[in-house]
């Protein structure tokens, strides 16, 4: 029987076990023969393009000495590989690179995202996210699904197994409508919970690295994944060649940020500025 195409559960369970391979100074070549793969086979595994039974799982455990309680954490993932996730059924407005994120956010312990243009996804509102989507020229079909599948991404923030860091550019934060303005109240509100940080990057104080995209870095045990938004899509970064200078950014934007209470005081004097 074929072997049915991979998800994103299989993306994520490669990336550990890719993970754990490298901390074990085991090469491709080395895990391959473990299991009786060859190294192409491994490569495809850990990128996310071939699935793994609990039999693999077990073996390449044994050949990293891996034990205890992550053992079973993987050999569970294997096992229900093919359970889908809510980003997996079908919906509307669910790309595979947005099942994607949707995997990696509901396995994250930690996301930091850096904002400087537009409030995080995570944190929109209804009004907000859909006068954005309409004026990007998408249909209102369009964005009736997408905006579903936000509100399920954004149920994430509502667990508290998830540290969640909004660096937001002070630019994000200004506008003259009531849209706008009621955003800003969200904002508030959202600070306000123990698991959530928001902390603005003040104009006169963003480095220039930080002028460039808009990224989120998760912290997916026992590796780190970025995603990099771009106009209607996303890339993903996991090599950490490529990870390391987000980070360095987050560092960064952090060093100049406000305080959250400052944060706090700026984002309320905003709203409470506005001529709506």
């Amino acid at each position: 029987m074929p072997r049915k195409t991979p998800g994103p559960k299989a993306k994520g369970l490669g990336a550990e076990l890719r993970t754990l391979r490298e901390r074990a100074k085991v090469t491709q070549e080395q895990a391959a023969k473990a299991i009786g793969l060859s190294k192409q086979g491994i490569s495809r595994l850990e990128n996310g393009q071939r699935n793994i039974t609990p039999d693999e799982v077990s073996g390449l455990c044994g050949r990293y000495g891996v034990t205890g309680p992550k053992k079973d954490q993987l050999l569970a993932m294997a096992r229900t590989l093919h359970d889908p996730g809510w980003w997996e059924l079908n919906m509307p407005g669910m790309t595979q690179e947005s099942s994607t994120l949707a995997d990696y956010e509901s396995r994250a312990v930690r996301i930091t995202d850096w904002a400087p243009l537009l409030v995080p996804g995570l944190l929109q509102t209804e009004d907000y996210a859909r006068s954005f989507m309409l004026d990007d020229g998408i249909s209102p079909t369009e964005v009736e699904a997408r905006w579903t599948a936000r509100l399920r991404r954004q149920h994430r923030l509502t667990r508290d197994d998830l540290q969640y860091v909004a660096l937001i550019g002070e630019p994000a934060l200004i506008g003259n409508d009531v849209i706008h303005q009621d955003q800003l109240s969200a904002l508030v509100s959202a600070a306000n919970r123990p698991n959530i940080t928001i902390r603005v990057v003040p104009t006169r104080n963003m480095p220039r690295l930080g002028r460039l995209e808009a990224f989120m870095t998760l912290k997916v045990p026992p590796t780190t994944v970025v995603h990099v938004e771009m106009a209607r899509s996303g890339a993903f970064q996991d090599d950490e060649e490529y990870v390391a200078p987000y980070f360095r950014r987050v560092t960064r934007l952090s060093e100049v940020a406000l305080s959250e209470t400052l944060s706090l005081r700026r984002i309320v004097d905003i709203r409470d500025g506005m001529e709506v």
